[in-house]
Protein backbone atom coordinates (compact mmCIF):
# COMPACT_ATOMS: atom_id res chain seq x y z
CA UNK A 1 0.00 0.00 0.00
CA UNK A 2 1.48 3.34 -1.01
CA UNK A 3 2.44 5.73 1.77
CA UNK A 4 0.54 8.66 0.25
CA UNK A 5 -2.69 6.66 0.65
CA UNK A 6 -2.43 6.93 4.43
CA UNK A 7 -3.14 10.64 4.30
CA UNK A 8 -6.32 9.91 2.37
CA UNK A 9 -7.28 7.14 4.79
CA UNK A 10 -6.76 9.37 7.83
CA UNK A 11 -8.78 12.19 6.27
CA UNK A 12 -11.58 9.78 5.44
CA UNK A 13 -11.55 8.36 8.95
CA UNK A 14 -11.75 11.83 10.51
CA UNK A 15 -14.49 12.82 8.05
CA UNK A 16 -16.47 9.70 8.92
CA UNK A 17 -16.14 10.46 12.62
CA UNK A 18 -17.32 14.04 12.08
CA UNK A 19 -20.18 13.28 9.71
CA UNK A 20 -21.45 10.40 11.84
CA UNK A 21 -20.86 12.05 15.18
CA UNK A 22 -23.80 10.41 16.93
CA UNK A 23 -22.75 6.90 15.91
CA UNK A 24 -19.14 7.70 16.77
CA UNK A 25 -20.12 8.86 20.24
CA UNK A 26 -22.22 5.71 20.63
CA UNK A 27 -19.30 3.49 19.65
CA UNK A 28 -16.89 5.38 21.93
CA UNK A 29 -19.33 5.22 24.84
CA UNK A 30 -19.94 1.52 24.29
CA UNK A 31 -16.21 0.86 24.19
CA UNK A 32 -15.67 2.86 27.38
CA UNK A 33 -18.43 1.02 29.26
CA UNK A 34 -17.28 -2.41 28.12
CA UNK A 35 -13.63 -1.70 28.91
CA UNK A 36 -14.60 -0.33 32.33
CA UNK A 37 -16.51 -3.55 33.04
CA UNK A 38 -13.51 -5.57 31.93
CA UNK A 39 -11.22 -3.40 34.08
CA UNK A 40 -13.50 -3.83 37.09
CA UNK A 41 -13.38 -7.61 36.65
CA UNK A 42 -9.58 -7.52 36.49
CA UNK A 43 -9.44 -5.31 39.60
CA UNK A 44 -11.76 -7.58 41.58
CA UNK A 45 -9.77 -10.65 40.56
CA UNK A 46 -6.40 -9.09 41.47
CA UNK A 47 -7.56 -7.66 44.80
CA UNK A 48 -9.36 -10.87 45.73
CA UNK A 49 -6.25 -12.92 45.11
CA UNK A 50 -4.21 -10.36 47.07
CA UNK A 51 -6.59 -10.50 50.04
CA UNK A 52 -6.66 -14.28 50.00
CA UNK A 53 -2.87 -14.36 49.76
CA UNK A 54 -2.64 -12.09 52.82
CA UNK A 55 -5.12 -14.25 54.70
CA UNK A 56 -3.16 -17.33 53.72
CA UNK A 57 0.02 -15.78 55.09
CA UNK A 58 -1.74 -15.39 58.45
CA UNK A 59 -2.41 -19.14 58.58
CA UNK A 60 0.17 -20.42 61.05
CA UNK A 61 1.30 -23.95 61.85
CA UNK A 62 2.41 -24.24 65.46
CA UNK A 63 4.57 -27.18 66.55
CA UNK A 64 5.01 -27.66 70.32
CA UNK A 65 8.25 -29.19 71.55
CA UNK A 66 8.04 -32.00 74.13
CA UNK A 67 8.82 -31.02 77.72
CA UNK A 68 11.97 -33.14 77.74
CA UNK A 69 13.35 -31.72 74.49
CA UNK A 70 16.94 -30.59 74.90
CA UNK A 71 18.22 -27.27 73.60
CA UNK A 72 20.39 -29.14 71.10
CA UNK A 73 17.33 -30.95 69.72
CA UNK A 74 15.44 -27.67 69.50
CA UNK A 75 18.31 -25.96 67.65
CA UNK A 76 18.64 -28.84 65.19
CA UNK A 77 14.89 -28.81 64.53
CA UNK A 78 14.86 -25.04 64.03
CA UNK A 79 17.74 -25.25 61.57
CA UNK A 80 15.98 -28.00 59.63
CA UNK A 81 12.57 -26.32 59.58
CA UNK A 82 13.99 -23.00 58.40
CA UNK A 83 15.19 -24.79 55.27
CA UNK A 84 11.69 -25.88 54.22
CA UNK A 85 10.92 -24.24 50.84
CA UNK A 86 7.23 -24.01 51.78
CA UNK A 87 7.97 -21.85 54.83
CA UNK A 88 8.15 -18.08 54.42
CA UNK A 89 8.90 -17.30 58.06
CA UNK A 90 9.60 -19.25 61.22
CA UNK A 91 9.48 -17.96 64.80
CA UNK A 92 10.77 -19.76 67.87
CA UNK A 93 8.70 -19.15 71.01
CA UNK A 94 10.47 -20.07 74.25
CA UNK A 95 8.69 -21.01 77.47
CA UNK A 96 9.27 -17.52 78.85
CA UNK A 97 7.86 -15.86 75.71
CA UNK A 98 4.86 -18.19 75.78
CA UNK A 99 4.22 -17.12 79.37
CA UNK A 100 4.52 -13.44 78.45
CA UNK A 101 1.96 -13.97 75.66
CA UNK A 102 -0.37 -15.71 78.10
CA UNK A 103 -0.19 -12.85 80.56
CA UNK A 104 -0.72 -10.29 77.80
CA UNK A 105 -3.74 -12.18 76.47
CA UNK A 106 -5.37 -12.31 79.91
CA UNK A 107 -4.09 -8.96 81.16
CA UNK A 108 -7.65 -7.93 82.04
CA UNK A 109 -8.12 -11.14 84.06
CA UNK A 110 -5.23 -11.24 86.55
CA UNK A 111 -6.44 -14.44 88.27
CA UNK A 112 -6.15 -16.40 85.04
CA UNK A 113 -2.93 -14.65 84.02
CA UNK A 114 -1.19 -15.62 87.26
CA UNK A 115 -2.52 -19.18 87.39
CA UNK A 116 0.02 -20.51 84.86
CA UNK A 117 3.78 -20.77 85.27
CA UNK A 118 6.56 -21.03 82.72
CA UNK A 119 6.91 -24.75 83.43
CA UNK A 120 3.39 -25.40 82.10
CA UNK A 121 3.59 -23.78 78.68
CA UNK A 122 5.86 -25.61 76.21
CA UNK A 123 8.29 -24.03 73.79
CA UNK A 124 7.09 -23.99 70.21
CA UNK A 125 7.88 -22.96 66.66
CA UNK A 126 5.42 -21.00 64.53
CA UNK A 127 5.56 -21.38 60.77
CA UNK A 128 4.03 -19.13 58.13
CA UNK A 129 3.70 -20.66 54.68
CA UNK A 130 4.16 -19.24 51.20
CA UNK A 131 1.04 -21.13 50.14
CA UNK A 132 -1.51 -22.39 52.71
CA UNK A 133 -2.16 -25.39 50.46
CA UNK A 134 1.23 -26.74 51.54
CA UNK A 135 0.10 -27.14 55.15
CA UNK A 136 -0.39 -30.90 54.82
CA UNK A 137 3.09 -31.42 53.34
CA UNK A 138 4.70 -29.25 56.04
CA UNK A 139 2.81 -31.10 58.78
CA UNK A 140 4.11 -34.41 57.38
CA UNK A 141 7.67 -33.08 57.44
CA UNK A 142 7.23 -31.96 61.05
CA UNK A 143 6.06 -35.46 61.98
CA UNK A 144 9.26 -36.81 60.45
CA UNK A 145 11.16 -34.40 62.72
CA UNK A 146 9.68 -36.23 65.71
CA UNK A 147 6.55 -34.20 66.44
CA UNK A 148 3.41 -36.15 67.31
CA UNK A 149 0.02 -35.31 65.82
CA UNK A 150 -1.03 -33.81 69.15
CA UNK A 151 1.99 -31.49 69.07
CA UNK A 152 0.81 -29.82 65.85
CA UNK A 153 -1.79 -27.10 65.65
CA UNK A 154 -2.97 -25.85 62.24
CA UNK A 155 -6.49 -24.94 61.05
CA UNK A 156 -6.80 -27.50 58.26
CA UNK A 157 -10.52 -26.87 57.76
CA UNK A 158 -9.93 -23.14 57.41
CA UNK A 159 -7.16 -23.78 54.92
CA UNK A 160 -9.32 -26.19 52.90
CA UNK A 161 -12.23 -23.71 52.83
CA UNK A 162 -9.87 -20.92 51.83
CA UNK A 163 -8.47 -22.95 48.96
CA UNK A 164 -11.96 -23.95 47.80
CA UNK A 165 -13.18 -20.34 47.88
CA UNK A 166 -10.09 -19.08 46.09
CA UNK A 167 -10.34 -21.60 43.27
CA UNK A 168 -14.01 -21.04 42.54
CA UNK A 169 -13.86 -17.25 42.77
CA UNK A 170 -10.83 -16.97 40.47
CA UNK A 171 -12.44 -19.22 37.88
CA UNK A 172 -15.74 -17.36 38.11
CA UNK A 173 -13.97 -14.05 37.51
CA UNK A 174 -12.04 -15.47 34.58
CA UNK A 175 -15.25 -16.70 32.97
CA UNK A 176 -16.91 -13.33 33.61
CA UNK A 177 -13.95 -11.53 32.03
CA UNK A 178 -14.15 -13.68 28.89
CA UNK A 179 -17.92 -13.08 28.64
CA UNK A 180 -17.45 -9.33 29.00
CA UNK A 181 -14.77 -9.39 26.29
CA UNK A 182 -17.07 -11.24 23.88
CA UNK A 183 -19.93 -8.88 24.69
CA UNK A 184 -17.67 -5.89 24.07
CA UNK A 185 -16.68 -7.10 20.60
CA UNK A 186 -20.31 -7.78 19.67
CA UNK A 187 -21.53 -4.40 20.91
CA UNK A 188 -18.78 -2.46 19.17
CA UNK A 189 -19.28 -4.47 15.99
CA UNK A 190 -22.99 -3.65 15.97
CA UNK A 191 -22.39 0.05 16.63
CA UNK A 192 -19.88 0.32 13.78
CA UNK A 193 -22.08 -1.80 11.51
CA UNK A 194 -24.84 0.78 11.86
CA UNK A 195 -22.39 3.54 10.95
CA UNK A 196 -21.17 1.61 7.91
CA UNK A 197 -24.72 0.75 6.84
CA UNK A 198 -25.48 4.47 6.55
CA UNK A 199 -22.63 4.73 3.98
CA UNK A 200 -23.24 1.53 2.09
CA UNK A 201 -23.97 3.42 -1.17
CA UNK A 202 -20.61 5.14 -0.95
CA UNK A 203 -18.89 1.79 -0.50
CA UNK A 204 -20.75 0.32 -3.47
CA UNK A 205 -19.64 3.20 -5.68
CA UNK A 206 -16.01 2.79 -4.61
CA UNK A 207 -16.18 -0.92 -5.40
CA UNK A 208 -17.77 -0.32 -8.82
CA UNK A 209 -14.97 2.05 -9.86
CA UNK A 210 -12.36 -0.62 -9.02
CA UNK A 211 -11.32 0.10 -5.42
CA UNK A 212 -9.78 -2.93 -3.67
CA UNK A 213 -11.25 -4.40 -0.50
CA UNK A 214 -8.24 -3.18 1.50
CA UNK A 215 -8.61 0.35 0.12
CA UNK A 216 -12.31 0.45 1.08
CA UNK A 217 -11.84 -1.19 4.45
CA UNK A 218 -8.84 0.78 5.77
CA UNK A 219 -10.62 4.11 6.56
CA UNK A 220 -13.28 2.22 8.52
CA UNK A 221 -10.65 0.21 10.38
CA UNK A 222 -8.85 3.46 11.28
CA UNK A 223 -12.18 4.91 12.37
CA UNK A 224 -12.75 1.90 14.65
CA UNK A 225 -9.19 2.21 15.96
CA UNK A 226 -9.73 5.87 16.89
CA UNK A 227 -13.08 5.10 18.51
CA UNK A 228 -11.59 2.21 20.47
CA UNK A 229 -8.57 4.28 21.49
CA UNK A 230 -10.64 7.20 22.78
CA UNK A 231 -13.17 5.01 24.59
CA UNK A 232 -10.57 2.71 26.10
CA UNK A 233 -8.36 5.60 27.25
CA UNK A 234 -11.28 7.24 29.03
CA UNK A 235 -12.22 3.92 30.63
CA UNK A 236 -8.63 3.14 31.65
CA UNK A 237 -8.26 6.50 33.39
CA UNK A 238 -11.54 5.93 35.28
CA UNK A 239 -10.56 2.38 36.28
CA UNK A 240 -7.10 3.38 37.53
CA UNK A 241 -8.59 6.32 39.46
CA UNK A 242 -11.30 4.08 40.95
CA UNK A 243 -8.66 1.53 41.99
CA UNK A 244 -6.60 4.20 43.75
CA UNK A 245 -9.69 5.55 45.52
CA UNK A 246 -10.75 2.04 46.59
CA UNK A 247 -7.31 1.17 47.97
CA UNK A 248 -7.16 4.40 50.00
CA UNK A 249 -10.69 3.89 51.33
CA UNK A 250 -10.16 0.22 52.18
CA UNK A 251 -6.90 0.88 53.99
CA UNK A 252 -8.54 3.64 56.04
CA UNK A 253 -11.91 2.14 56.91
CA UNK A 254 -12.20 -1.52 56.02
CA UNK A 255 -9.19 -3.81 55.79
CA UNK A 256 -5.65 -3.90 54.54
CA UNK A 257 -5.44 -3.92 50.76
CA UNK A 258 -2.04 -3.80 49.12
CA UNK A 259 -1.59 -1.17 46.43
CA UNK A 260 1.00 -3.50 44.90
CA UNK A 261 -1.74 -5.96 43.86
CA UNK A 262 -2.33 -3.83 40.77
CA UNK A 263 0.25 -2.45 38.34
CA UNK A 264 -1.64 0.72 37.39
CA UNK A 265 0.48 1.49 34.32
CA UNK A 266 0.32 -2.08 33.06
CA UNK A 267 -3.44 -2.20 33.67
CA UNK A 268 -3.94 1.04 31.73
CA UNK A 269 -1.91 -0.21 28.77
CA UNK A 270 -3.80 -3.51 28.79
CA UNK A 271 -7.21 -1.84 28.77
CA UNK A 272 -6.23 0.59 26.03
CA UNK A 273 -4.85 -2.26 23.92
CA UNK A 274 -8.06 -4.26 24.43
CA UNK A 275 -10.18 -1.26 23.43
CA UNK A 276 -8.15 -0.66 20.28
CA UNK A 277 -8.38 -4.35 19.33
CA UNK A 278 -12.15 -4.29 19.89
CA UNK A 279 -12.54 -1.23 17.68
CA UNK A 280 -10.32 -2.60 14.91
CA UNK A 281 -11.88 -6.07 14.99
CA UNK A 282 -15.42 -4.70 15.10
CA UNK A 283 -14.92 -2.37 12.15
CA UNK A 284 -12.96 -4.95 10.13
CA UNK A 285 -15.69 -7.58 10.31
CA UNK A 286 -18.55 -5.11 10.09
CA UNK A 287 -17.50 -3.71 6.70
CA UNK A 288 -16.93 -7.16 5.21
CA UNK A 289 -20.55 -7.75 4.20
CA UNK A 290 -20.64 -4.50 2.21
CA UNK A 291 -17.56 -5.39 0.15
CA UNK A 292 -19.45 -8.01 -1.91
CA UNK A 293 -20.76 -5.92 -4.78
Amino acid sequence: MRSNNWGFFLREAVKNLRLNLLMSVTAITTTAVCVMILGAALLVSAHLQGIIRNVGQDVTITAFFPENASQETIDDTLSSVQGYPEVSESTYVSREEALDRWKETFSDQPDIASSVGSDVLPASIELQLNDPRDSGAVAEKLRSEGFEEGDLNYPQQTIDNLNWFTGYMVWALRVATILFLIASILLISNAIRLSIFARRKEIEVMKLVGASDTFVRTPFVLEGLVQGLIGATLAAVVVVWANSAFVNWAQSYLFSVSSESINAFGLMLTLIAVGVLIGVAGSYFSVRRFLKV
